[in-house]
């Protein structure tokens, strides 16, 4: 009677694990599926190319108006335009971005709006200007995340 109960114990506990383990495996990848919302588009694959080329540029400013990089990151980071300086057909680029920084567990500081240039003068990406306003965590700051 034992052998029998035990069994049948055994089939019930190996299937209420096989349940949790799929209901665990569908939430876990439900959930990290739904962070991503931002569309592979060939626009938004050359706005995160143009992110990373110019995340130099980006960290100059940082360290310019922080003093330090130390635990500084960005999040929310976007091209709001790009421009072509000189005439069509030139390899000379003006473009402002924008992003947030933070620290910690994103722990939002500042959102910087950073303008990056490449032209005659220097024919590498160089950064122009940038502004810094504190962050309002009552705005409605509107993040993109990569593609």
């Amino acid at each position: 009677m034992d052998i029998i109960f035990s069994k049948s114990f055994q089939r019930y506990s190996m299937k209420r694990m096989i349940i949790l383990s799929l209901c665990f495996f569908f939430m876990t990848t439900a959930i990290s599926n739904a962070d991503y919302q931002t569309k592979a588009t060939r626009e938004n694959l050359l706005e995160d190319a143009v992110i990373d080329l110019l995340q130099p540029q980006m960290y100059e400013a940082v360290q310019k108006h922080y003093g330090t990089t130390y635990q500084i990151a960005f999040q929310c980071l976007r091209v709001k335009n790009i421009k072509k300086l000189d005439h069509p057909g030139s390899w000379l680029f003006e473009a402002p971005l924008e992003g947030m920084t933070y620290t910690g567990a994103h722990n939002a500081l500042d959102i910087f709006t950073i303008t990056v240039k490449k032209d005659w003068g220097d024919l590498n990406w160089v950064l122009k200007d940038y502004k810094v306003r504190k962050y309002n965590p009552k705005e409605k700051f509107e993040c993109r995340s990569p593609a």
